[in-house]
């Protein structure tokens, strides 16, 4: 029986769809959240929920203009549900990946069949970059999906014969850009008009413009996009300057953000982040291309493609602000390139005329059997205070995952021989899926970019009303784990256009002023860096110091004594310079 002939199958499918919701959603809520990038996604809708503004964003009581807020919104509505942890912050995230799959697949069947539409589907959950990031708190996912969801839309609307149909596709791509540009800016509608205008003019296509440009189409953009821009601009006097010049013009143009990277930057990305799937996309973009330019217009869905993921990937090539997950909204069209190379193939059972994406697979995977278990026992990880403690933990992850690569290594030489092409795809699918979750486990398992301990300690003796400081830097993740905010001493970081707009005394201190608060009457709570800590100590500015809990990462003071529910003191130690006076050091005067 052949693979079309399989998938057709009702049950099939079925089963194919849980196992994609089982890998998306598998282990989200194992891993603290991460600071800054997670602290920050969750406390910015955590206060929208706490204050009911879902208009100006906030992060720790400060006004934060850098990105739209349609990903806070999400968010808050996972916090209304469900309240505030790990799985249900990243339950958004998950979805959205899952959703960006399904439209991969329904793209790919819509134009080259149900094969390469659950090929296509497949690669792209099993990538590294795209599974890593339906997995975390940020707005990439977001934005990524959108935008697809408009290209597809456009592409469909450009390809459709029947007039009023055409309409339709089109009026939802207008849609999806504005969810876009909600998501994480101007992007959104800057980067799909981009991909259009290009392709339009490379294959003359003149006519899709008055489709592309409906005025029912603009209607339904500005209807989506325009409400909430008019709404804080009419609140803040300065956000349209901050939102769109320094947050947009500026961010591409100069290295203010400093996220500097040099012109080939995402070609590393790409290849890495595209893996297991990497030596593939050659082929991939090459059995795509037309035969020759006066032959383009034979292959226009094609070439819409690799338009759209060459585009957007020199676009952030020449911008001067550069993360890894600006590229993301270039995996579909990829895994779309690839799930058409491979999808005929598999369906024809042939053998495997593929070498350089078995070969690639061979050779990395290979590399990554032999490399983690050196890696792992290498001095300078064990030395490494952050990694250190937890080597011991993830042995058996690391033993299990060199072991599993070694075998599909073995697997992907030895079964082609016989099995053909098909063997190929099964070894490098399951590199995937079990290479990516048994990272996600690791991850899970050790974790030293977590405050969580620290905060656990604090919820358990803070009363309402008890101050928190975060000394010298912000722990993003520590505002929504004790669900509130915090005072951060000597560090402005984010917060500069904040300051200018309004007063944050509350929320920002220097050190100066945090000591006369500490040796003040009330009871308070600090958290710090090792090094920083060392820093408040040497300085001895501090009258009393009860230490509550240390960890690799911080360590988490009171300004009296804490005592437990038996009455006995947690202090470990408890320094008093006062010469042990009797008032103050049990804790504040009720």
């Amino acid at each position: 029986m052949k693979l079309g002939e399989i998938l057709d199958r009702r049950g099939v499918m079925a089963l194919l769809a849980l196992l994609f919701v089982a890998l998306f959603l598998f282990d989200i809520g194992g891993r603290t959240l991460s600071s800054p990038d997670e602290g920050r996604y969750v406390e910015i809708p955590r206060e929208m929920v706490e204050s009911g503004d879902y208009v100006l964003p906030r992060l720790n009581g400060i006004l934060y203009f850098e990105k739209p807020p349609l990903f806070y919104w999400l968010e808050a509505s996972a916090i209304k549900v469900f309240g505030i942890s790990e799985w249900s912050m990243r339950l958004w995230p998950a979805l959205l990946g899952l959703f960006g799959c399904w439209m991969t697949y329904a793209f790919g069947r819509h134009f080259y069949g149900r094969t390469a539409g659950v090929v296509s589907a497949g690669v792209l959950a099993t990538t590294l970059l795209y599974y890593a990031l339906a997995r975390f708190i940020i707005l990439d996912m977001a934005e990524a999906v959108f935008m697809t969801a408009a290209l597809f839309a456009f592409l469909l609307s450009a390809e459709e014969k029947e007039e009023r149909r055409a309409l339709w596709w089109a009026r939802a791509g207008h849609a999806a850009a504005a969810l876009a540009v909600l998501s994480k800016g101007l992007i959104g509608v800057l980067l799909p008009g981009l991909v259009g205008l290009v392709w339009v003019v490379m294959l003359g296509r003149w006519s899709f413009v008055r489709r592309a440009f409906c005025p029912s189409g603009i209607l339904i953009f500005l209807a989506i996009a325009t409400p909430w821009h008019a709404l804080a601009a009419m609140r803040n006097q300065d956000f349209l300057w901050f939102y769109f010049v320094h947050e947009h013009l500026l961010r591409f143009t100069t290295d203010v953000h400093r996220r500097e990277g040099p012109l080939w930057y995402f070609v590393g990305v790409l290849a890495v982040g595209f893996l297991p799937w990497t030596g593939y996309l050659w082929n991939a973009v090459k059995e795509a291309l037309p035969a020759s330019w006066a032959r383009r217009r034979e292959r226009p869905v094609e070439l819409f493609l690799i338009l759209w993921a060459g585009v957007i990937f020199v676009f952030f090539s020449v911008s001067s602000s550069k993360l890894p997950p600006y590229i993301l909204p270039i995996f579909p069209p990829l895994a779309l390139l690839t799930g058409r190379l491979l999808a005929p193939r598999l369906e024809a059972m042939e053998k495997d005329d593929l070498p350089i994406g078995r070969i690639f697979f061979i050779g990395i995977f290979a590399l990554l059997a032999i490399g983690v278990p050196v890696a792992y026992l290498t001095p300078i990880f064990a030395a490494n205070e952050d990694v250190g403690p937890y080597l011991d933990i993830v042995a058996p992850f690391v033993i299990a995952m060199a072991a599993i690569f070694a075998a599909l290594v073995i697997a992907a030489i030895v079964l082609p021989r016989r099995y053909g092409i098909g063997a190929t795809v099964a070894s490098v699918t399951l590199a995937g899926v079990l290479g990516w979750t048994g990272v996600s486990l690791v991850a899970s398992a050790a974790d030293p970019n977590s405050v969580k301990p620290v905060a656990d300690v604090i919820n358990t003796y803070r009363k309402p009303g008890e101050i928190v400081a975060s000394y010298g830097t912000l722990f993003y993740d520590l505002p929504p784990y004790i669900d509130d905010k915090v005072l951060v001493v000597d560090n402005t970081g984010e917060f500069v256009f904040g300051m200018s707009q309004e007063d944050v005394s509350r929320y920002l201190t220097d050190s100066a002023q945090f000591a006369k608060m500490w040796n003040g009457e009330q009871r308070m709570y600090m958290v710090a860096r090792t090094r920083y800590f060392r820093t408040w100590e040497a300085e001895g500015l501090a009258r009393r110091m009860c230490i509550i809990k240390r960890t690799n990462r911080a360590v988490a003071a009171a300004n009296y004594r804490v005592l437990d529910a038996e009455g006995r003191s947690i202090c470990d130690p408890w320094y008093d310079h006062e010469g042990g006076s009797s008032q103050g050091t049990e804790g504040p005067r009720s």
